[in-house]
């Protein structure tokens, strides 16, 4: 029993001196480790710095790191530009040192106290830094000798008013290659055109002589609410002054600067003040062209009337179609509209210009109704009216057929007879006769050629004008695809794209009338759809909450397809009378 109890203590003693071994053995192996573990340090090469101004972010470790550094969470704070890596070596009185530096070139995204986060190098890490960023005034940029920004011609507009954007470089070095990105509008809906190309010049800051690279765009914004327009990368190759081959294939330092961000106000349709179509401009023109001035009307023969628009902030398929007239007494037979717009610096200027041949049928007075336009002046903040006054015409009958007279014989009184024998020649009389009757009939021929030359050239015009307008009918979209964009559109709830497809639709189906936008469409569809549609317009440029029914819209548009059972009928042009029988 003595021996089983000294074998059982023999036993726990060798345990628990095992145990405080391996307790030194794991003490031994890991503060080894924590002693050896890289301390890693962190710097810049200035602090502050400016927003937009390059600066070096340096990381420093006297021993071996683990792994490679990993510095990804550093984009959200910071643009890196470049990135590089060294390592240096020394021994002094026989003591081995290494250190290794990872240095990054970097621009910061924001202004203010930015904490960077500590950085992985495997399993050790660098302490966090913090670094403060300021807003860089003009001469501050201007020092760094390459920045840029963007600027805006107002700083609040209407929905659907012009809005122009310049984008701008600066530098006062040599640049081998330079691009801007695109201006981000967070993800409001906006046209945006080109205006003209990138234009170059020189400047002067302070002592400083900068190039400009220049880009502006006309931008329309179609819903209300708060543009935002967030900063803009430019990025640039700075080379030497020189012109060697070795620039020309991209040598030369890489430098890039974040633009300013804006803000835009976009404001509704002020209400109550009868404008409708939308017309947002700063000068809009409504002018009356005659081919003489006062026109001359004549039974039976064409007269042509040209009205033009002009707008100043407006693109050309914003401008509304002209009114009918209907004349008794005066046949019209319009042409094509022309559509055109003029860019310059201050923005795009939209010409809409609509002919059309006048005939009177009935000799008189005729009067041409007065046409109006409101529209609203961008300049002033008020609503005006551009105007082409009431004309009354005065239509003279058409010509008749002229019998000449002969002139009479004069009788001399108390002559005295003349004994001269007489001559076998014409009479001064059959003389005057011979000569107009050539006259008349010579104009009588040319009256004639005229009349079927104009007849023959209104013929085949007329032929050409049928065949490409056919050409024009079969390239376009049919009324059933127009119709199956609008119900995908409607399906998905958008409602910019519902009002496009609206519009696109109504082209379509009634190709024989000028449809260039909602309005248009109201005029022409049932009144339950097309206060569907007013309902549209309300939502996206009257700052109005608006409960769409896009059911109803497709429905409507279904249902009225279906009432027209000759759908071909609606896409034939309207055969017009010949000018000339």
């Amino acid at each position: 029993m003595v021996n089983k109890k000294y074998s059982i203590l023999k036993f726990a003693g060798i345990v628990k001196k095992n145990f405080l071994l391996l307790n030194l053995f794991v003490v031994l192996m890991v503060v080894p480790a924590l002693v050896n573990a890289a301390t890693i340090q962190v710097k810049s090469d200035r602090n502050p710095v400016n927003l937009n101004e390059s600066f070096q972010l340096i990381y420093e470790s006297s021993e071996s790191v683990d792994d490679d550094p990993d510095f990804s969470p550093l984009e959200k704070y910071l643009d890196i530009l470049n990135r590089s890596q060294s390592s240096n070596i020394s021994i002094v009185n026989g003591s081995y040192n290494s250190s290794k530096t990872w240095t990054l070139t970097a621009i910061a995204r924001q202004v203010g106290v930015i904490v960077l986060p500590p950085i992985s190098f495997g399993s050790d890490q660098s302490a966090a830094y913090k670094i403060m960023v300021k807003a860089a005034t003009q001469n501050q940029q201007a020092q760094s000798g390459f920045y840029t920004r963007i600027r805006v011609d107002q700083e609040q507009v209407y929905a659907q008013q012009q809005l122009v954007i310049t984008q701008q470089i600066f530098s006062d070095k040599n640049m081998s290659a330079y691009g801007m990105a695109e201006i981000d509008f967070n993800g409001m809906d906006v046209i945006i055109q080109p205006l003209g190309e990138e234009k170059q010049y020189k400047t002067r800051i302070g002592d400083k002589a900068f190039l400009v690279i220049e880009k502006s765009y006309a931008v329309f914004p179609q819903t209300t609410g708060l543009l935002k327009l967030a900063p803009v990368l430019a990025e640039a190759r700075i080379g030497s002054a020189s012109n060697s081959f070795f620039n020309s294939l991209g040598s030369g330092k890489v430098v890039r600067a974040r633009s300013n961000a804006l803000d835009v106000a976009v404001l509704p349709v002020p209400a109550n003040i009868n404008v409708n179509p939308w017309l947002p401009a700063k000068e809009f023109q409504l002018l009356e062209q005659w081919p003489q001035n006062p026109p001359e009307f004549v039974q039976g023969e064409p007269v042509t009337r040209t009205l033009s628009i002009k707008a100043d902030g407006l693109t050309a398929s914003q401008l509304p179609v002209l009114p009918d007239i209907s004349i008794d007494g005066l046949k019209q037979y319009p042409d094509q509209p022309l559509l055109n717009d003029i860019q310059n610096d201050t923005g795009i200027t939209g010409y809409r210009v609509e002919k059309v041949a006048l005939i009177p049928t009935v000799a008189g007075l005729i009067t041409l109704p007065a046409i109006d336009i409101p529209w609203w002046n961008t300049v002033t903040q008020k609503r005006e009216v551009a105007s082409v006054p009431a004309r009354t015409i005065n239509v003279i009958p058409s010509a008749t057929a002229i019998t000449p007279t002969a002139p009479s014989v004069p009788v001399l009184q108390n002559a005295e007879p003349d004994n001269t024998p007489v001559k076998n020649i014409e009479t001064p009389q059959q003389e005057v006769l011979s000569n107009e009757s050539r006259q008349w009939m010579i104009l009588a021929i040319l009256f004639a050629s005229a009349w079927i030359v104009t007849g023959l050239s209104w013929f085949f015009h007329s032929r050409k004008k049928h065949s490409v307008s056919q050409n024009k009918e079969q390239s376009k979209p049919s009324v059933k695809q127009q119709f199956k964009q609008l119900k995908t559109a409607c399906d998905k709830k958008q409602a910019t794209e519902v009002r496009l497809s609206l519009v696109n639709w109504a082209k379509a189906y009634y190709s024989q009338t000028e449809i260039n936008n909602p309005h248009d469409v109201m005029q022409k569809v049932p009144g339950e759809l097309a206060s569907e549609i007013k309902k549209l317009d309300a939502l996206l440029y009257g700052g109005q909450q608006q409960n769409i029914n896009f059911e109803l819209i497709v429905d409507g548009v279904r249902q009225l397809m279906a009432r027209d059972n000759d759908k071909s009928s609606k896409q034939q042009p309207d055969m017009l009378e010949p000018l000339y029988k």
